[in-house]
Parts: structure tokens; sequence; C-alpha cells
């Protein structure tokens, strides 16, 4: 039987539940209760997270959080701080596991920036961080698992009303493609570059 870690913020805990059922009894699969939330903060924790070293697959995700917008005007976590704290993630989980998975961020909906959220964030900074993060860490080994293509394909079905979380559909999307890639014997997804050039 696989045993499978998850890592990642809401996005993550939202179709994890539906990532178990699909999974059956073909693997153990856990993940940190508490929301993985920006990548400083996933890194800080990774040793209280991932104790051992003796995981079949582990996935994670960071880019929600690190692409909001502050009140000074600023991204939270600049393009270039984001990737070297990926590296080192990517450093840290190659040693605890078999296979690892690097999940891109989901969309928002393109009114989500103008909607007077308190942490506003843009699809051109998402897909931004996305290419960039996946041209990192695929030279560096670490498997791509595309969630952002399959979403973006209908934002409005996939994503809720509160323009950033999944809706039950979006789950069920995401939670089959992440099913199929841990189950896959290769586990990528050929088309992974091609899919991220997007310009919704």
């Amino acid at each position: 039987m696989l045993k499978i870690m998850l890592l990642g913020d809401s996005i993550r805990l939202g179709y994890q539940p539906k990532v178990i059922e699909l999974m059956g009894g073909t693997a153990t699969i856990s993940g940190p209760e508490e929301n993985c939330r920006f990548s400083a903060f996933t890194l800080f924790n990774l040793a209280a997270w991932v104790p051992t070293d003796d995981f079949d697959i582990i996935q994670w995700n960071n880019g929600q959080w690190d692409t909001c917008h502050m009140p000074d005007g600023m991204i939270h976590t600049s393009l270039a701080t984001y990737l070297e704290i990926q590296e080192r993630i990517a450093t840290i989980l190659l040693k605890k596991t078999k296979r690892l998975i690097f999940a891109t961020t989901t969309p928002v909906w393109a009114e989500q920036f103008t909607s007077g959220s308190i942490h506003p964030r843009r699809n051109e900074d998402i897909i931004a961080y996305n290419n960039a993060a996946v041209d990192l860490l695929a030279d560096r080994g670490v498997e791509i698992n595309d969630l952002h293509s399959p979403i973006a394909e209908n934002v409005k079905r996939y994503i809720s009303e509160d323009m950033v979380h999944l809706t039950e559909a979006g789950n069920g999307v995401c939670a089959s493609r992440v099913a199929a890639m841990f189950n896959s014997r290769a586990g990528k997804f050929e088309e992974h570059n091609n899919d991220l050039q997007l310009t919704k």
C-alpha cells in the first residue's frame, strides 16, 4: 500500500478527502490538518509535518497566498523569493520520498483582484509563478501536476463565488487529476509545460 503525503493550502484541503476516496484501499494518505499557507510557512513547518523519510509520494503546492497583493501594493512573496523557497522545499522533500510532485496553483476569478478583497490576486501573477516554478523544479527531478489548466477551462464553474476556492465540481476535477497522477507509472503529464502557457 502506498504511503502518500499531501501538503498545501486550502485548495489542497478541499480536494484531499476526494483523493482519499478515489484512491480507495490502495494508499494511506495524510496531510496537515492546518492550512500550509505561503511558501515560507510551509518551509518552516516541514520538520513537523514530514518527520520521516519513508513516503512513496509527496505532493505539495504553494502559490495562492504568495501571489496576494499586500496593502502597500507589493506582492506577498516576490518571485525570486518564491523560487528560492520552492527549491529549498524540494531539496528537503526529495530526501523524504521516492516521488516528489509539485501541483500548480489554481486560478481565481478575473474579478477577484478588483473585488475589494483584503488579499487581492491576479491570474497573470499566478500563471507567471506557476511557469517559473515548473521550469525550476522539473529540472531538479520534481514531477509536475498541472491543476491550473483544467480549472482555467471553466473558472466560474470550478471556482466558488468567493472567487478563490474550489466548488464541489472543482474539487472533483482536482481530485481526479491528483489520483490519476498517483496511479500513473511515469508520474508525469507530458503536456504540463504547454498547459501553463495561458493568457486568461
